[in-house]
């Protein structure tokens, strides 16, 4: 009986073995392959033959986005250069997990987040440019690009990825309708750089509705996406520290506990022996009225460090002309309003986190910015591109002259007053509210309500929006 018991060990062992022994076979011929191909172990995935998701994607980003690598080289300074190499490097990163994605099953969410941090890290980098570049003089080419470049997050939506990248390809446009304004007509460098953005984005819907409806398309048949994440190890399991052989602890019996208190009862009078005895001196009855009282003092206690609600740490006061830009920044509850003065035409004023201020520009500037102020007065004579008011609340702007147009985006609270000389200006809003628009009548001026509720109906197959009217 134990012999046949025996044997039958030998075999299941024997089994386990000639299962590990092939594993560890396929796994070589894995990289065997791998390295025919011409690359190592574990690196970024080749495209697959035929798979079409790849092609296709591939083609999309050299038909639109080349013209907008070109054209930031030719017409871009500095951080509009830096910016587009951000973009190529987010591109490519995009391009491998696409690759990934046609060679693999669907893997787990840690496997997911690796395979996905080279473009995360490329699309904080665009957006990053920008923000660290408020005012720059070329303010529109960067905001158009870092607010489309999150878009390249539907790699993780469902079930609605298409939607995602329109929404983000909206809020791009609304930079980039402000460089098409300027310079239809005037710059075909500026519209081709325009058009290669904004092309791709559109391009890149139309790809995501025909391939990956409802979510990134993976290869059911395909192999450990793991393979791809990289030959170190995940950071959580390096960091681990090893597991110790558990030491055996001889427990002691807790005090007190049911078993405890029935052998102090059996004790009977010896129960009390061990009890300390009170003296005359500290019974109650003894003491004298003044020490009778119960009432306990409480001990002062230390206030809490506070964490929140601490005061917001403001920057340095700032009037001065840097370049051909006026800096107009942390300007706070001036009695007199602040007058710049010897402007150029060639000159951009940027008013920056101020508050309970008023500001007179006088001459004519090419262009004038309100970024995060409240309760903020301006009034300008002429201004040649555009008068913007961006995350502002509670501001009032005047134009004794003339403008093309106002942009106002993510405001509350916004007054224009426009000259008879500035009727024709253009209106822009986008996320805003509680907007009125000042213009001069005959006796008396007349304010207007720029409308904030729409209602859109389908039409022969297309949208069409309009205003809701009160009466």
């Amino acid at each position: 009986g134990f012999l046949l018991f025996d044997i039958l060990i030998m075999e299941a062992q024997i089994a386990k073995l000639l299962e590990r022994l092939e594993a560890v076979t396929n796994r070589l011929e894995s990289v065997e392959n791998q390295l025919a191909s011409g690359g190592g172990a574990k690196k970024a995935a080749a495209p697959v033959s035929g798979a079409k998701i790849v092609q296709d994607f591939n083609a999309l980003v050299d038909e639109h986005l080349t013209k907008y690598f070109e054209q930031s080289e030719k017409i871009g300074n500095d951080e509009v250069k830096a910016q587009a190499k951000a973009v190529k490097q987010a591109i490519e990163a995009q391009k491998a997990f696409i690759n990934v994605a046609a060679q693999s099953k669907k893997p787990d969410n840690h496997t997911l987040i690796a395979l996905l941090k080279p473009t995360n890290d490329a699309v904080t980098q665009v957006i990053k440019i920008r923000d660290e570049n408020r005012g720059n003089a070329q303010w529109n080419h960067l905001s158009a690009v870092s607010e489309g470049i999150p878009a390249f997050g539907w790699v993780t939506v469902s079930p609605t990825p298409g939607p995602f990248t329109n929404e983000y390809r909206g809020n791009s446009e609304f930079y980039s309708n402000k460089l098409i304004r300027e310079y239809k007509g005037k710059d075909e460098d500026q519209m081709s750089w325009v058009q290669g953005f904004n092309g791709f984005l559109k391009a890149l819907t139309a790809y995501i509705k025909q391939y990956h409806t409802t979510e990134l398309k993976w290869n059911p048949k395909g192999g450990d996406a793991k393979d791809f994440v990289g030959n170190a190890a995940p950071a959580a399991a390096a960091a681990a520290p090893p597991k110790k052989k558990p030491v055996a602890v001889k427990k002691k019996a807790a005090p007190g506990g049911i078993n405890s208190l029935m052998a102090d009862l059996n004790k009977g009078a010896l129960v009390t022996k061990g009890l300390n005895k009170v003296t005359k001196d500290q019974k109650t009855k003894y003491r004298k009225p003044e020490e009778k009282s119960s009432i306990v003092k409480a001990v002062p206690k230390k206030a809490p460090a506070k964490r929140f609600g601490a005061s917001v740490k403001k920057g340095e006061p700032l009037f001065e002309l840097d370049g051909n830009k006026w800096k107009v920044e942390w300007q706070e509850n001036m009695d007199e309003p602040l007058e710049i003065s010897d402007t150029l035409p060639k000159h951009t004023i940027y008013i920056y986190k101020c508050s309970n201020v008023t500001i007179r520009v006088n001459g004519k500037v090419n262009a004038i910015t309100l970024d995060q102020c409240r309760k903020v007065g301006v009034a300008f004579d002429n201004a040649i591109a555009c008068c913007e008011l961006v995350n502002s609340n509670s501001c009032q702007v005047q134009c004794l002259g003339s403008v093309p147009s106002f942009t106002i985006d993510k405001c509350s609270g916004a007054q224009i007053f426009l000259s008879k000389d500035c009727l024709d200006a253009e209106i822009v809003t986008s996320k805003s509210d509680e907007m009125n628009v000042v213009i001069p009548g005959e006796e008396d001026i007349i304010e207007l309500a720029i409308p904030e509720q729409f209602k859109t109906t389908v039409v022969n197959g297309k949208l069409e929006t309009n205003h809701i009217e009160h009466v």
